[in-house]
């Protein structure tokens, strides 16, 4: 995306967060409202190719109220599939779609595909609860009731649709489950509780990570490393150097998308549970006891009693002070990170191969250009590597890990990040080879040391 595009992004979030409140004190029907404007945002960017949306709702709807039992292996299939077919459109005579387009698709590829999720799971409660129930097991049964009360769903093919459109996330996120979204809009869950001050509050560091996105991409551009001058009157010093801002503008910019997108969903009062019903990243409350028995009290009735991490995308500071590529991760587009973790990395088979795959999707997900896939497969070995390193040295030299982890951590986000950013193998290992692939050997050599590095035998081995 280009500097109009960010623009246009920019102002379409505003307006989202803005009309936040009005969305959450309609009295008539929301659904139908939240399609009409995610249909209008949508056709805004995206003029006649606005059918790839339709398309892609449209089937998965018809897909899931009909193809229940195996709605998932469906979804999945087509929608990435489609996802695909979208990607290369070009190649069968179709124009280009824009990049809003490409943003939209992405996000409707994880809500398509996680509410066909949250069916099979719905599904596979409920035969569970009937097997606890013959088995008289009271404690087991008690349990999945519990859990099919708060996150059992039974979309109809009209559910589908309207949460597909929905305008609130429809861009760039966050993603948010079903049944997230039937809490809020259907069941109206603390709909008279007031949250336009936890938008503002939550939007109020997005001036400074702006600032900074200007002033990062003013002073390193992308651009100059595709000029013959970067790689011939600039030392390999600096070449190395020029990763970190390149990266740092990256955050930033991300920064302040995820976070106003997380303003949107506030100020609509989506994704908005008790503090004390322990809500995580993506999945709603965790702590379902307390959660009931807050229903039954009707206690909450404060904002500050409300807690909104379930559409939480990012949390800025983590990313930057935490010294392990793997917490990074963790506090990193987390609610995509959920989706990745509940569908892919959990279900998948191999268990050693679950980092990779999962990352090797996520890839897939972002795109076809070779870089993503150098960039974030790339994290699994990295995180391999961090981890024999830390497991051998933290327990002697806790500070040295520390900061060597936090430059590890920056060295692999920023090297690889340029992957990412440039896209093209052939940039890609044009960079890399002007720095004498740099990352790739400072990886290794963290693993030889940890590889090598004497077990220290007075402490516990770590599980």
């Amino acid at each position: 995306m280009g500097i109009a595009d960010d623009i246009t992004y920019f102002a379409l979030v505003v307006f989202t967060i803005v009309f936040g409140k009005v969305f959450k004190s309609y009295n008539g029907n929301q659904k139908l409202l939240g399609l009409f404007l995610g249909l209008l945002i949508s056709l805004l960017v995206s003029g006649s190719h606005v059918y790839h949306v339709i398309v892609i709702i449209l089937f998965n709807a018809f897909l899931i109220t009909f193809l229940r039992r195996s709605c998932h292996i469906w979804s999945t299939t087509f929608t990435f599939t489609y996802l695909v077919f979208f990607r290369c459109s070009t190649y069968f005579g179709l124009e280009k779609s824009p990049s809003f387009t490409n943003a939209i698709m992405m996000m409707l590829t994880l809500k398509m595909v996680g509410v066909a999720f949250e069916v099979r799971d719905t599904d596979q409660r409920r035969k569970a609860i009937v097997k606890a129930s013959e088995q008289t097991n009271k404690e087991e049964m008690t349990k999945l009731e519990l859990e099919s009360k708060y996150w059992d769903v039974n979309p109809t093919f009209l559910d589908v649709i309207f949460y597909g459109f929905c305008y609130i996330g429809i861009l760039t996120g966050p993603y948010y489950k079903f049944r997230v979204w039937e809490d809020a809009i259907e069941r109206k869950k603390y709909a008279n509780i007031p949250t336009l001050k936890s938008a503002v509050h939550r939007v109020s560091i997005v001036p400074l990570f702006l600032i900074l996105f200007l002033i990062l991409s003013y002073f390193f551009p992308l651009s100059y490393v595709s000029k013959e001058e970067f790689f011939t009157e600039r030392s390999v010093l600096f070449r190395i150097w020029y990763l970190f801002p390149l990266f740092s503008t990256f955050r930033m910019r991300l920064y302040s998308a995820f976070i106003m997108s997380e303003a949107a969903c506030i100020s609509a009062g989506l994704g908005a549970y008790p503090q004390q019903s322990q809500p995580k990243y993506g999945a709603g409350p965790t702590n379902l006891e307390i959660m009931e028995n807050l229903d039954k009290e009707d206690a909450i009735s404060e904002e500050k009693d409300l807690c909104f991490k379930t559409i939480q995308n990012v949390d800025a500071w983590l990313g930057e002070v935490t010294n392990t590529v793997r917490a990074s991760m963790r506090v990193w587009n987390t609610t995509v990170q959920y989706w990745l973790a509940i569908n892919v990395h959990r279900r998948f088979p191999i268990k050693p191969l679950r980092i990779l795959v999962t990352m090797f999707v996520s890839a897939f997900w972002h795109g076809l250009y070779p870089g993503y896939y150098l960039a974030l497969c790339s994290a699994a070995v990295a995180v391999f590597c961090e981890d024999v390193f830390i497991k051998k040295l933290k327990s002697r030299y806790p500070r040295f890990v520390f900061w060597y982890g936090l430059f590890y951590k920056h060295m692999f986000f920023s090297y690889f990040g340029a992957a990412f950013l440039l896209l093209e193998i052939g940039a890609t290992v044009e960079y890399w080879k002007s720095i004498y692939f740099a990352g790739h050997i400072f990886i290794v050599f963290t693993f030889l040391v940890g590889y090598i590095w004497p077990r220290d035998h007075n402490c516990p081995k770590s599980e």
